[in-house]
């Protein structure tokens, strides 16, 4: 037994005999955000099943281990989530688990639930394709829960691992012993699910690289308030009817299985191909992540074939700079960038007050054009400090010369504010929806538009 090991029982032997001793600790116990007991208050009920029954079964739900949720939003949204994952998993005590199932958390404030199952009715015990069952029906009952509940955003960084393990009980071991012996079983069969499902993923990342099973919509850039059309951004969606068809999955895939410089090259290949037709002296906003900026590949894209045998020429495109992840040396970034300025590319700035270090980013990088992330324009209307911060970025951009876009406008009354705000360019359904080749703003809502009052 390894030394981290042994003082890890000897203080659960210690817990389980405080526990039975005074009575008071109890409710030291009980996590205070989602007012579940923790393991230790389980002792007793699981001895007791063990005692008439010999075996028990237990669940262990790793909910958000493998995602920076709390790292990102702080431990607010964190418990927020917790306590939104214990609602649900109440909620099923009855239905998707049976009624006398115990519904616990490994440890105050952690991320793991743990379910104890109460003896099967029909049968004289546990058997592991049962639990396999209850496991799948978990995982999906929450993860459709919580889709449901949470800003798309957040959901995006969720996170849920279902392992389970049976307890033999054999009166020859310590108690304690077996206690956690079984979870260390459950919550390795929930990392080895994690495992499974990031070899899943890779395979059909990798099949989709291979085959270059992605297409290319577009999104039109309106200048405002004369509503017309100055560009298009290149749209990138995997294989249809799969997970993988929304870009958000398909990179955040990439970037765990290290291939998005890949998957960025492919999606800048189809989307080059796809504009080859584009109007004269309009736009293409060409997504870049920022771990592609030092590809070759890109690097060649003022002389590749793809552009020279479209229309395009390098004054069209704008390098649409994303912010997944974090850009870590400014200064060899910006000095990169300036190359491809020098050949004629513009540069815009994706999501500006949703990424990593916007603001710094703006000043460091100098940017043609700022998009502003549709967070701030979604209610934009009805919230006035989102209408502050719009202001004082398009002001911004007057004095800095910095041509500021506002994204995901969806309603006439977000884009009537923004014209009161003097925003130059807009972007979102409001104008016309994501299609190939490329959409003209809605005929049924242009002569519905509002105007600059």
């Amino acid at each position: 037994m390894k030394k981290e090991d042994s003082t890890t029982l000897k203080s659960w032997i210690e817990l389980n005999k405080l526990v039975k001793e005074k009575k008071n600790l109890e409710e030291l116990l009980y996590d205070r955000v989602t007012g579940l007991p923790t393991i230790p208050l389980l002792l007793k009920d699981i001895e007791e099943i063990l005692q008439n029954n010999n075996q028990v079964g237990l669940l262990c739900v790793d909910v958000v281990k493998y995602s920076r949720i709390e790292e990102i939003y702080g431990f607010k949204i964190f418990d927020k989530v917790m306590a939104m994952v214990a609602d649900i998993l109440n909620s099923l005590v009855g239905g998707a688990l049976r009624g006398a199932d115990i519904i616990s958390q490994l440890m105050i404030s952690g991320n793991t639930f743990a379910i104890l199952l109460s003896p099967p009715r029909k049968q004289s015990e546990l058997r592991e394709e049962d639990l396999l069952k209850i496991k799948k029906r978990i995982n999906s009952k929450i993860t459709d829960a919580i889709r449901d509940s949470l800003d798309y955003a957040l959901f995006k960084k969720f996170g849920c691992y279902v392992g389970s393990a049976i307890l033999n009980y054999d009166k020859e071991i310590r108690f304690e012993r077996q206690i956690y012996t079984v979870l260390e079983d459950a919550l390795q069969d929930s990392a080895s699910e994690k495992d499974k499902d990031a070899k899943k993923r890779l395979a059909a990342l990798k099949k989709i690289i291979k085959e270059e099973e992605v297409h290319t919509l577009f999104h039109p850039i309106v200048k405002l308030p004369e509503y017309k059309i100055v560009g298009y951004e290149a749209l990138s969606r995997g294989p249809g009817q799969g997970e993988f068809e929304r870009p958000d999955k398909l990179f955040k895939a990439a970037y765990q299985s290290n291939l998005i410089i890949e998957l960025d090259r492919l999606c800048r290949k189809k989307a080059l191909a796809a504009a080859r037709d584009i109007a004269p002296k309009r736009m293409l906003f060409l997504n870049v992540e920022p771990e592609s900026v030092n590809d070759p590949d890109l690097r060649q894209i003022a002389a590749s074939t793809l552009l020279l045998d479209s229309k395009l020429t390098p004054d069209q495109i704008v390098l649409e700079i994303t912010e997944r992840s974090a850009i870590i040396d400014f200064s060899a970034f910006r000095s990169i960038l300036e190359y491809f300025r020098a050949l004629g590319f513009k540069i815009a700035i994706d999501d500006a007050g949703a990424g990593y270090a916007t603001l710094q980013s703006i000043i460091e990088l100098k940017p043609d054009f700022l998009k502003i992330d549709m967070s701030l324009i979604r209610d934009i209307d009805t919230d006035n400090i989102k209408q502050q911060l719009v202001k004082a970025l398009q002001g911004f951009g007057h004095e800095t010369g910095v041509k500021v876009i506002a994204e995901g406008i969806e309603t006439k009354a977000e884009l009537r504010t923004l014209l009161d705000i003097g925003i130059d360019f807009g972007q979102g359904f409001v104008f016309a929806y994501p299609s190939e080749p490329f959409p003209k703003i809605r005929k049924d809502i242009l002569s519905k538009l509002p105007k600059k009052s």
